[in-house]
């Protein structure tokens, strides 16, 4: 789907049976080696998913053919790029039990991220994720939320997909940035030590159970 600031976003489940066959052909020799090396099968078999939606994503934003792209990584965090043919052009992707997102566009650079309320709820009853994921402001009105898990996971994929926007991922300690409440317009209202971006910010509905969201800096 196309959405603001021209952002293609596409979704889905992780791929099983001739569908999976037809999206491994889609992956260089360097992607298949690194699913080879994966011994879980749901886990290879989303990384497949993942990677050829990548390829198809990108393939259309440029006019090219998803099984001629080079991907590498240049920058100082890890975050892929598109190494031929030299378009500019800026992705992510993020995976989450069996869902699988994708963002591209040739706006600025974009993070993408989706987590599941059953993985931060476990996380939250052994305790530690508000403290590792929240402002003292967010935390003073998390208890106004029933669904804890709910809006603790779209604080979650806000701030993660904005920290992958900006290249550095949990290098950066997400109680950094403060984000609008989960029932609000998303925004990123401050991060600590450095000024607010000029950034775009939407909620993605990947299905029930499930939060995702893509940022991209403007």
């Amino acid at each position: 789907m196309l959405i603001d600031t021209d952002v293609n976003v596409s979704w889905g489940m992780t791929l099983d049976g001739p569908d999976l066959y037809a999206a491994a052909q889609l992956l260089d020799e360097s992607e298949q080696r690194r699913a080879a090396a994966i011994r879980n099968d749901h886990t290879q078999r989303r990384f497949v998913s993942a990677h050829a939606m990548l390829r198809i994503l990108v393939a259309k934003q440029i006019d090219w053919q998803p099984e001629q792209l080079t991907f590498g990584v240049r920058s100082r965090y890890g975050k892929p790029e598109l190494v031929y043919p030299p378009i500019r052009v800026h992705f992510n992707i993020a995976t989450a039990g069996d869902r699988v997102v994708c963002a591209v566009t040739e706006t600025g650079p974009v993070g993408v991220d989706v987590e599941s309320h059953e993985v931060i709820a476990e996380a939250d009853r052994a305790g530690g994720v508000e403290q590792v994921l929240l402002t003292p402001a967010e935390r003073e009105v998390l208890h106004e939320f029933p669904d804890r898990a709910s809006a603790l996971t779209r604080w979650w994929v806000r701030k993660e997909a904005m920290l992958k926007a900006s290249g550095e991922g949990l290098a950066i300690e997400p109680p950094t940035l403060e984000m609008s409440a989960p029932d609000e317009t998303p925004q990123l209202l401050g991060w600590q030590g450095r000024p607010v971006p000029p950034v775009w910010i939407s909620d993605l509905d990947v299905g029930p159970g499930y939060e995702a969201a893509v940022v991209v800096l403007t």
